[in-house]
């Protein structure tokens, strides 16, 4: 066989190989799933007693972030929210807090808007649910005529660093298809020389 058509079988068979591998990885951890909520009765005081804790604060920064079980495992999407607290109820927090949300059908948060949001503990990670009401206000006045009054935050906190390490960027496939064009580039490096060599003699 000549060694330009090996050269280029080569690529070829290698190139599909790579391609396969990514594809399988891209699709295996994606889920699908419809927002369905019960519609329930009664205002902002009976609404509390469903969750665990409300909270009322100005958004500060809102960021996506993809977390996956494993390194090829279900793959989610959510929306973190970092929360200046300035009041809430039923859970006491530091001054700032980090707010889980959906990514499809959370709730729409605009940062430097202030909001009421009613949030539970899921594994010590704080989560508000798309179903749970999440009311935009004006100031902690309109919050405390809703649930009466609440607790302060506790100590002074900055969490804005843990923002930063956040990403929707599915790290993992990039990890592996650098990992895969790292071996293709070594191949046919290894091949060429193998072959020059066998030309030499």
């Amino acid at each position: 066989m000549p060694y330009a058509t090996f050269h280029l079988t080569l690529k070829l068979r290698v190139v599909v190989l790579l391609a396969l591998t990514l594809s399988t990885l891209a699709s295996s951890g994606s889920t699908a799933h419809a927002l369905s909520c019960v519609e329930r009765e009664g205002g902002p005081q009976e609404t509390l007693k469903l969750y665990g804790g409300a909270i009322f604060g100005e958004v500060k920064q809102v960021k996506d972030d993809l977390l996956q079980e494993g390194f090829v495992g279900n793959k989610e999407f959510v929306r973190n929210v970092l929360l200046d607290v300035k009041q809430s109820w039923n859970m006491a927090f530091d001054s700032q807090v980090i707010v889980a949300t959906d990514f499809d059908w959370g709730f729409d948060f605009k940062e430097g808007r202030s909001y009421l949001v009613y949030v539970y503990d899921d594994r010590g990670r704080l989560v508000s649910s798309p179903c749970s009401p999440t009311y935009e206000l004006e100031g902690l006045a309109e919050a405390s005529r809703l649930l009466g009054d609440g607790l302060p935050p506790g100590d002074e906190v900055n969490l804005a660093y843990k923002m930063w390490f956040m990403t929707s960027y599915d790290l993992d496939l990039w990890i592996v298809g650098g990992a895969a064009l790292l071996i293709l580039t070594l191949a046919v490096v290894g091949v060429r020389w193998r072959l020059r060599r066998k030309r030499r003699r």
